[in-house]
């Protein structure tokens, strides 16, 4: 069981950030105590569907536990509350976004930055172009999806992967009255059955007119160029790294290049974590790893 937090002492506030003429970020505010003075923006995954309620929950966790006294949780572009996408967006671009939310909310840092799956790499490309950045924490998320996913790499590399994702859009989408959909019980789920049920639901609450904008974000996830970071951006400040040990997505195998550019790395294995779902389906264990690194390296 991972439980819900008491957020008695944990403020919330919600803001609208302008990225440019007719496009903006949603970004909720967690406040705690303040004990620390540390603060993280923590991004969320998803290829389309997801929001910030994917983790709202660790993220309280991490407050209550004292990691940090403040998290920013934005909604990416095309995804929740945020404007639509209007075309496929990279992760420089999503990285871009980030920086100019933070520069709206008056933030100065120093800031962590936190990704879980496709988020990570946007965390990683946001230490690379903000000075504001002074970690890294990946969370069932790698610099690069993998090259090993067996199946699922076959159905991407012939296209059909992409086929059938806009063939799901296109059903399901609208066929519910609109609502903002909260992810919080993927947490209690027991399954990738109900994982799956999850989301498809979400699908039917999301209004038709997203439809070119999930699109957009279904191809720029499975898009071979953009699956991973740009081969010159290296980092110095510290990474860490929390991934299940066969994690079919993101792997748990770094690249050797990968190492070279980012010389302050650490990776955390999480032995329970047997499919890229289980940092929902398991999360205690991932909650312990992550536990496990923060402390060590905000102790360092």
């Amino acid at each position: 069981m991972f439980p819900k937090p008491d957020s008695s002492h944990i403020t919330t506030t919600t803001q609208t950030i302008a990225l440019e003429e007719g496009a903006s970020l949603f970004v909720k505010v967690l406040r705690g105590p303040q004990r620390t003075g540390r603060r993280a923006i923590y991004i969320h995954g998803g290829g389309g569907g997801g929001n910030h309620t994917l983790i709202d929950r660790p993220s309280r966790h991490l407050i209550n536990d004292g990691f940090f006294d403040t998290i920013y949780l934005p909604d990416r572009r095309g995804d929740g509350a945020s404007s639509p996408l209007t075309h496929k967006q990279t992760i420089r671009e999503h990285a871009k976004d980030m920086a100019i939310l933070l520069d709206g909310l008056g933030e100065t840092g120093p800031l962590t930055a936190m990704g879980v799956s496709y988020g990570g790499p946007i965390a990683l490309d946001l230490a690379a172009i903000d000075l504001r950045i002074e970690r890294v924490v990946l969370v069932a998320s790698s610099p690069a999806l993998s090259q090993n996913n067996g199946i699922a790499r076959v159905m991407l590399k012939t296209g059909f992967l992409s086929v059938l994702m806009k063939t799901v859009y296109r059903r399901f989408l609208g066929q519910l009255p609109p609502e903002y959909v909260d992810f919080d019980p993927a947490y209690d789920a027991k399954s990738s059955r109900e994982l799956v049920k999850m989301f498809t639901e979400a699908l039917k609450r999301t209004p038709k007119d997203r439809l070119d904008s999930f699109i957009y974000s279904i191809e720029a996830t499975l898009d071979e160029a953009n699956a991973s970071l740009a081969e010159d951006v290296t980092l110095h400040v510290p990474v860490l790294q929390i991934i299940g040990q066969r994690d079919e997505v993101w792997g748990s195998k770094l690249l050797p290049a990968y190492l070279e550019r980012f010389p302050a790395y650490r990776q955390i294995i999480v032995p329970e974590g047997r499919i890229h779902k289980d940092v929902f389906l398991k999360p205690v264990p991932f909650y312990q790893a992550l536990v496990r690194g923060l402390s060590e390296a905000l102790s360092a």
